[in-house]
């Protein structure tokens, strides 16, 4: 149970209709667009910062192999 107050009710009661949805269509499809839209920012945000990652230069593999204690 969600408990909405009545003048936010009423908007989104107005916009079902207008959109031709019941009341939970209308809910269940602002939330989907509003996690999808919320995926699709982390994904942007990670692109950002993959793209501004620099390289290390070189073969960790065998930079670790070098330096590993014997």
């Amino acid at each position: 149970m969600v408990s909405l107050p009545d003048e936010l009710l009423a908007d989104l009661d107005a916009e079902a209709a207008r959109r031709g949805l019941t009341r939970s269509g209308l809910l269940r499809d602002l939330a989907q667009a509003s996690l999808r839209r919320r995926g699709e920012l982390r994904a942007q945000r990670a692109a950002e910062i993959n793209r501004d990652a620099t390289s290390h230069g070189g073969d960790v593999a065998e930079l670790l192999r070098r330096h590993r204690p014997r």
